[in-house]
C-alpha cells in the first residue's frame, strides 16, 4: 500500500504541473499495486484507494481530451471514453464503501463521468456530418450524464457546477432533431397528446368510410404507453423526469380516467391504455423527485385517483352480466399507496435529519433544506373513498382483485410502525408498474435505525437522544395509525361496514381470510381495550359497550339478551312469508357481519374478541348466533363459523364457549361440510379444544381420528388427480370415524384445506406415536392405494413453487422440525441458559407428589417414551422421504425469520444422525446453509440465524469424509465454521462441534489449511485453546494440529511464547489429559521441522517436558514423546545434544530392561489390547533412542 501511495502523489505531481501522459502512467503503475494488494485481501482501505485512483486517472482522460479538441474526433474520443471507464470502475469500486465519507469521492466520480458524456455527445453532434444517424447515441450519452448529475444531486444539493452541467445536457438533449428533441419519450407524448386531441365525430365519419379508425387510434396510443413503460424500465430517474419536464401527467391522468375514445367499437383497447397510463405514473412516482415536482396535489390529485375507483366500482355493481375488470381500480390503488409511502418515508427522512451532536444534543436547522420541501400527506378522504367504493366491488374478475387492492391501500394508510410501512412499500415495488431492480434503488423507512457498529461509534449521549427521538417518532405514528384507524372504522365513512361486507359475501375463503386478519391489525393498534369497544360495538350489534364491566359473569347481559330475541321472534312471526325469507336473509348477512368481526377481534385483541363472545356480540347472544351460522347451511356463513371457532379455540378465555358446541354436536355440521376450508376450520378448533384437554390428550384413539382428519385435508386440493370415486370414498371412511352424520358431495372452489391441515398437524405431531406413525409410511385408513403417504404430501407440498403463505410454511418447518426429536430432548434444551437443570427441575416437583401421581406419570412416560434409538430411526426415515429438500425449498422461499429458525434447527437435529450427513449434503443442506451466511450488519433475529445456520454446517461436517464435497463447499465452509468458534453467544457444543469439523477440513488437503489461514484461523483457534469447556480446548488443539505443516502454523508454532503455551499444555496431563494428548502429538507432529526443533531444544521448559512425560506412566503420552525425541536425535547437533542432556540414554536403557519379557509384562499388569500395542511401540521407539544415541 505504500508503494502505491507514492505513486500516487507523483500522479498529483506531475497532475498540477500538466504533465498529463506521465501522470496516467503513475496512476496506472499505483493501480497495479492495488490490484496485486487484493489478490491477497485489501478490504476497504484497497477499495477506496483504488477508487481515488481511477477517479483521478479520469480526470486526466478529461483534460487529455480537452488538450485534444484541435486534433482528430477520434483521439479525442478515445480519451472520453476512457475517462468514462475508469469512472464506472471507480463507482463499482465505490459499491463496497458503505461510510458517509465515500460520498465525496462518489461526487466527483459522477461529475467527471457526466462531463465526459456531455462532451462525447456534443463532439458527435458538432462535428460528425452524418450526425442524424447518431441521434440514439448522442440521446443515450446526454441520458446517462443526467442520471448522474440527479444522483449527485440527490446528496449534494449546493452542487452549482454539477447543477450548470445538468442544464447544459438538457439543452442540447432538447435541441436533438432540431427543437424538441427526437427522443423516444418525447415521441410518445406527442402521440398521446394527438390522440386526446382528435374530434370523436371526425374519427367516426372516418372509420365508417375507412376501416377501424377508433380502434387504431388505440392501438397507437396503447404503442406510445408501452414505449414509456419501457423508458421507465430502463432508467427510472432520467425518464421520469424526462416525462415531468415535458408536461406528461395532464395527459397521462386524463387518459387513466377515460380512456382515448369513450364511443371506440373495441372498449378492451380503452381499458388497457387506462391501466398502462397509471402505471406510467406509478412507475414515475417511484422516483422521489418527480413526485416533489410533478406529483403534487395539484397535478396528481389522490382525489381523481378515488374518483376513477368509484366509478369502476359503481359499473361493476350495475353490469353484473358482462362483469368488469378491475385492472383501472387496481392500478390507481397501486398508485395511492406510491403516494402515501412517499409521504412517510419523506416524514422519517424529516423527522430524523437533524444531526445529533455527541454532547446528545441536535443542530437547529432547517429541515426543508436537508431533504427537500414538504410534501401535503395524502387525504385520508380520497384513501377512504377508494378502498370503500373496493371493498364493495360487484362481480367480475374483480370480485378478489379489487378487495386485494383496497387491502394495501388500507395497509400503508394504517400503517403503525416502520416494519409495516416498510413492508407496504415491498408490495408497492412489487406491482406490475415498478421500474427495474437495477435501476430502483428501494428505500427503507427503518434506515435510520441504528446498527451495533453505529452505537459502538457514537457517544453514550447520542444514542441516548436518538433512542429518544425513535420513540418520539414510534408515538407520533402511532397516534396517526389510530387516527386513520378509527376514521375509516367510523360509522360516518363506513370502511369497517364495507371490510364485514366484502368478507361476508366473498366466495374466496382466502380473501375472507386475508380481511378479516388486515381488521384484527388495525384493531391491534389501540392501546386500549375500551377504546376498540366504542368503535366496534354497533357493528357488533351490542347495545352498551361498557356491558361486562361491573358484571363480569354477565347475567344482566344475559337477560338483555333473551329479551331481545324474544322480541325480534314476535317480529318475525308478523311477518309474510316473503318477507319471512327476506328478512331471513337479511337477518343472515348481519349474523354474518358480527361473526367475522369476532373472529377478527380474537385474532387481532383476544382481550377484547373473548369479550364480544361473553358480552359484546349481539348483547350476549353470540353463540346463539354462531349455532345459526352452523346450521344456516350457507357456505360463507358456515366458512365464517369455521374461521371463528379456529380463532377462538386459539384463546384460553375463549375455549369454554364453544364446549356447547362439541357436547351438542353442532361442530359435526362443519367437520362434514363438503368445502374443504369449512371442514378444515373446525378439524383446527377440535384439535386445539383436544389437546387443551388432558382427557382427550390421553386418548390415542381421538388424536387418531384428528390425524386422519387433518392428512385428509392435506389431500383436498389435488383430489381430483386421485379419482372422484376413490377420494369421495376415502373422504367418507376417514370422516365416519368419528361422524355419525352422512356427509354431502363434494364441492368445487378454492381451497385454504391444505394450510388448516398443516396447522392441524403441527398440534398432534408433539405426541410420540403421531411422530411414528406420519414417519412410518402412515395412511388413513380406505385410503386410496396409489394416494401418497401422509410424510410424502408434506414433502411435496412443501417443494411447491410457491405454495402456501408464511403461516403454512411455518407449520412445515415445526412438524419436519418436531418429528426428528424427542420429547425429552426438547425439555432439557429448555432448561439450557436457566440456573437449574432438567434433572433438578424433576427432583424438586417429585418432592410434592404423591406415589400415586408418581406411578401415573411413570406410566405415562412409558407411553410418550421416545428413545434415542427411535428418533435416530425416524431421521433416517425422514432423509430417505426427502424431508431435507424439503426444507431447503421451504428456507430458500421464505422471508420469515421465525420459519428459517424453525427449519435451521430441524436440519441441526437431523444432522445429529451421522448416517444422513451425507443424503443432507446431497439434497442441498450445505450449500443452502453457506448461502445463508452472507451479508453485513445482521441484526439480533439475523445473528441467530446465522448461528444456526453454521452450527448446521458444524454438524453436518464433524465426520462426513471431505472428499466428497466440491472445492467450493470445503472453502466455503471455512469461513462460517470459524465464525461459530468466534461467537460468545454459542453454545460450547456448538463450538466443539465446529472445531471438529475444521479438523476434519484441515486434515484433507493444503488448499483448505490455505483458506484457513487466509480468513485468520490461527489465531481464532488458539483462542478456543482456552475455552473453559475441558473438551472445547481438545478440539481447538487437534484443529491446531491438522493444521501442520503449513508454513504459517510452523511459523506459530516456532514463536517462544506460544511454545511455552504448548508446552505448558503437554505437562497438564494430570488435570486436562485428552488436552495434553492432542498438544503433544501436535509437537510431534511438527518436530521434523528443523526451525521448529531448534527453538524447542532453546524453550527455558524443554528439559521439565522430556522428563516429565518419560516419568508420567502415560503410555499414550511416552509414545508420543519418544516420537518426539527420535526425531530432535535424527536432527543431530544441537538437537542431539539437548536431548542427551537431558538422561534420556540411561532412562531408557532401564525402561527396556525393566520390560524387556513383553509377554510377562502385559499378563501381570492384565493390559487392554490397545495397551498392549502402545506397550509394544513405546518400546520399541525406546530402543530406537538407545540407539541413536549409541
Amino acid at each position: 500500500m505504500s508503494k502505491a501511495e507514492e505513486l500516487k502523489s507523483q500522479g498529483n505531481d506531475a497532475f498540477r504541473k500538466g504533465d498529463i501522459q506521465n501522470g496516467i502512467q503513475f496512476y496506472t503503475s499505483a493501480l497495479e499495486c492495488i490490484n496485486d494488494l487484493g489478490a491477497t485481501g485489501g478490504g476497504h482501505e484497497s477499495s477506496t484507494m483504488a477508487s481515488t485512483l481511477l477517479s483521478n486517472r479520469a480526470m486526466c482522460y478529461l483534460k487529455a481530451a480537452e488538450s485534444q479538441s484541435q486534433t482528430p474526433n477520434d483521439i479525442m474520443r478515445q480519451s472520453l471514453r476512457n475517462c468514462i471507464d475508469d469512472c464506472t470502475s471507480a463507482l463499482e469500486r465505490m459499491d463496497a464503501i458503505t461510510v458517509s465519507s465515500s460520498n465525496t469521492i462518489r461526487g466527483k466520480i459522477l461529475y467527471r463521468r457526466s462531463k465526459a458524456l456531455v462532451v462525447l455527445a456534443t463532439l458527435v453532434q458538432n462535428n460528425d456530418v452524418n450526425g442524424d444517424d447518431d441521434d440514439d447515441t448522442k440521446e443515450n450519452n446526454l441520458n446517462r450524464a443526467a442520471k448522474d448529475l440527479l444522483q449527485l444531486l440527490s446528496f449534494d444539493v449546493d452542487n452549482k457546477e454539477a447543477a450548470s452541467l445538468l442544464r447544459v445536457a438538457r439543452a442540447h438533449h432538447g435541441n436533438l432533431g432540431g427543437g424538441m428533441g427526437r427522443s423516444r419519450i418525447s415521441r410518445a407524448l406527442d402521440v398521446l397528446r394527438r390522440a386526446l386531441a382528435c374530434d370523436e365525430n371526425r374519427l367516426r365519419d372516418d372509420a365508417s368510410e375507412g376501416k377501424g379508425g377508433e380502434s387504431l387510434s388505440n392501438l397507437d396510443a396503447l404503442k406510445s404507453l408501452r414505449i414509456l413503460q419501457g423508458s421507465l424500465a430502463e432508467d427510472v430517474s432520467s425518464s421520469a423526469e424526462d416525462i415531468g419536464r415535458r408536461g406528461g401527467v395532464a395527459p397521462l391522468l386524463k387518459i387513466a380516467r377515460h380512456g382515448i375514445l369513450e364511443r371506440a367499437e373495441n372498449p378492451q383497447h380503452i381499458e388497457q391504455c387506462r391501466v398502462a397510463s397509471l402505471h406510467v405514473l406509478s412507475g414515475c412516482c417511484s422516483h422521489e423527485p418527480f413526485i416533489l415536482k410533478y406529483g403534487g396535489r395539484d397535478s396528481l390529485a389522490p382525489a381523481i385517483l378515488a374518483q376513477i375507483v368509484e366509478e369502476e366500482a359503481v359499473l361493476s355493481n350495475t353490469a353484473k352480466e358482462r362483469g368488469v375488470s378491475a385492472d383501472v381500480a387496481v392500478a390507481a390503488m397501486a398508485l395511492l399507496v406510491r403516494l402515501i409511502v412517499h409521504w412517510d418515508h419523506r416524514e422519517v427522512a424529516r423527522f430524523f435529519a437533524s444531526k445529533i451532536f455527541p454532547d446528545g444534543t441536535m443542530e437547529e436547522t432547517a429541515i426543508q433544506s436537508t431533504v427537500g420541501e414538504h410534501v401535503p400527506e395524502v387525504d385520508g378522504s380520497s384513501v377512504c373513498r377508494a378502498a370503500k367504493a373496493a371493498f364493495l366491488w360487484g362481480s367480475g374478475d374483480g370480485g378478489a382483485k379489487a378487495p386485494r387492492a383496497a387491502l394495501d391501500l388500507v395497509s400503508a394508510w394504517t400503517a403503525s410502525d416502520l416494519d409495516a410501512l416498510d413492508a407496504a412499500s415491498e408490495a408497492c415495488f412489487r406491482a406490475p408498474s415498478s421500474s427495474s431492480k437495477r435501476d430502483v434503488q428501494k428505500q427503507k423507512a427503518a434506515h435510520h435505525k441504528l446498527a451495533a457498529e453505529d452505537i459502538r461509534r457514537m457517544k453514550p449521549r447520542q444514542v441516548a437522544a436518538h433512542r429518544k427521538r425513535e420513540v418520539e417518532y414510534q408515538r407520533n405514528n402511532n397516534r396517526r395509525a389510530v387516527q386513520h384507524i378509527s376514521a375509516f372504522c367510523s360509522e360516518e365513512v363506513g370502511g369497517l361496514e364495507s371490510m364485514l361486507s366484502c368478507a361476508a359475501r366473498a366466495e374466496d375463503h382466502r380473501l375472507r381470510r386475508e380481511v378479516g386478519l388486515q381488521i384484527g391489525r388495525m384493531m391491534s393498534a389501540f392501546e386500549e381495550d375500551d377504546v376498540v369497544k366504542k368503535l366496534i360495538f354497533k357493528a357488533l350489534g351490542c347495545t352498551n359497550w361498557k356491558v361486562g364491566k361491573e358484571d363480569e359473569d354477565g347475567d344482566e347481559s344475559g337477560g338483555l339478551s333473551t329479551l331481545t330475541i324474544e322480541e325480534l321472534d314476535e317480529e318475525k312471526e308478523m311477518d309474510d312469508d316473503d318477507g319471512k325469507e327476506e328478512g331471513s336473509d337479511e337477518k343472515l348477512f348481519a349474523v354474518m357481519k358480527r361473526g367475522q368481526l369476532a373472529a377478527s377481534l380474537l385474532v387481532g385483541r383476544p382481550d377484547v374478541g373473548t369479550w364480544a363472545f361473553k358480552f359484546g356480540w349481539s348483547d350476549g347472544n353470540g353463540v346463539e348466533e354462531l349455532k345459526e351460522l352452523i346450521s344456516s347451511n350457507d357456505p360463507c356463513a358456515m366458512s365464517i363459523a369455521s374461521e371463528l371457532v379456529s380463532a377462538a379455540s386459539s384463546v384460553e378465555s375463549s375455549r369454554p364457549f364453544l364446549l356447547p358446541l362439541v357436547e351438542e354436536g353442532t361442530l359435526e355440521d362443519l367437520l362434514i361440510h363438503p368445502d374443504a376450508d369449512v371442514r378444515s376450520g373446525a378439524a383446527s378448533c377440535a384439535a386445539k379444544i383436544g389437546l387443551a384437554s388432558k382427557a382427550l390428550s390421553a386418548d390415542d384413539g381421538e388424536v387418531m381420528e384428528l390425524l386422519d382428519v387433518a392428512i385428509e385435508l392435506l389431500f383436498e386440493e389435488n383430489e381430483d388427480e386421485l379419482g372422484t370415486e376413490d377420494g369421495a370414498e376415502s373422504s367418507s371412511k376417514t370422516k365416519s370415524l368419528f361422524m355419525t352424520k352422512e356427509v354431502p358431495p363434494k364441492s368445487v372452489g378454492d381451497s385454504t384445506s391444505m394450510e388448516r391441515g398443516v396447522e392441524v398437524m403441527a398440534y398432534l405431531v408433539s405426541k410420540t406415536f403421531v411422530k411414528e406413525k406420519v414417519s412410518n409410511a402412515y395412511k388413513p385408513k380406505g385410503s386410496p392405494a396409489n394416494r401418497k403417504t401422509a410424510l410424502q404430501r408434506l414433502v411435496e407440498i412443501a417443494c411447491a413453487p410457491e405454495r402456501g403463505d408464511a403461516q403454512m410454511a411455518y407449520g412445515l418447518a415445526g412438524i419436519f422440525n418436531l418429528l426428528a426429536v424427542s420429547v425429552e430432548t426438547l425439555r432439557k434444551e429448555a432448561f439450557i441458559g436457566k440456573e437449574i437443570t432438567k434433572e433438578q427441575y424433576d427432583q424438586l416437583q417429585a418432592l410434592g407428589k404423591t406415589e400415586e401421581e408418581k406411578e401415573a406419570e411413570a406410566k405415562v412416560d412409558e407411553r410418550e417414551g421416545d428413545s434415542p434409538a427411535l428418533v435416530s430411526e425416524r431421521i433416517r426415515k425422514l432423509a430417505s422421504a426427502n424431508v431435507p429438500r424439503a426444507m431447503v425449498k421451504l428456507l430458500e422461499g421464505s422471508s420469515s425469520d421465525a420459519t428459517q429458525e424453525k427449519l435451521l434447527e430441524g436440519m441441526g437435529r437431523m444432522a445429529s444422525e451421522a448416517s444422513v450427513r451425507g443424503v443432507m449434503i446431497q439434497q442441498g443442506c450445505l450449500s443452502t446453509c453457506l448461502q445463508l451466511d452472507k451479508g453485513n450488519k445482521p441484526n439480533e433475529a439475523e445473528k441467530k440465524i446465522l448461528r444456526l445456520a453454521r452450527s448446521c454446517v458444524a454438524k453436518m461436517l464433524v465426520t462426513i469424509n471431505p472428499g466428497i464435497l466440491t472445492v467450493s463447499q470445503r472453502s466455503g465452509s471455512v469461513g462460517p465454521l470459524l465464525k461459530l468458534v468466534k461467537d460468545s453467544d454459542a453454545l460450547d457444543l456448538m463450538h466443539f462441534e465446529a472445531l471438529m469439523s475444521l479438523t476434519n477440513l484441515a486434515g484433507f488437503d493444503n488448499e483448505t489449511k490455505n483458506r484457513v489461514v487466509k480468513q485468520k484461523g490461527i489465531p481464532t483457534l488458539g483462542y478456543a485453546m482456552f475455552s473453559d469447556h475441558e473438551m472445547v480446548r481438545q478440539a481447538a488443539t487437534e484443529a491446531m494440529c491438522n493444521m501442520i505443516p503449513h508454513p504459517e502454523m510452523m511459523e506459530y508454532l516456532t514463536k517462544e511464547e506460544n511454545l511455552r503455551v504448548w508446552i505448558a499444555f503437554s505437562l497438564d496431563y494430570e488435570e486436562n489429559f485428552a488436552c495434553a494428548r492432542a498438544a503433544l502429538g501436535c509437537l510431534a507432529m511438527a518436530v521434523p521441522d528443523p526451525e521448529f526443533a531448534g527453538a524447542l531444544v532453546k524453550c527455558q521448559n524443554f528439559r521439565e517436558l522430556i522428563r516429565a512425560l518419560m516419568e508420567c506412566g502415560q503410555l499414550e503420552l511416552m509414545h508420543r514423546i519418544l516420537v518426539l525425541i527420535v526425531g530432535l536425535i535424527e536432527h543431530g547437533g544441537k538437537c542431539r545434544e539437548a536431548v542427551i542432556a537431558t538422561g534420556v540414554g540411561p532412562f531408557f536403557q532401564a525402561y527396556i530392561q525393566s520390560y524387556q519379557d513383553e509377554k510377562k509384562t502385559m499378563n501381570s499388569f492384565n493390559f487392554s489390547p490397545s495397551e498392549q500395542g502402545s506397550l509394544t511401540a513405546t518400546l520399541s521407539l525406546a530402543k530406537e533412542v538407545v540407539r541413536l544415541l549409541m
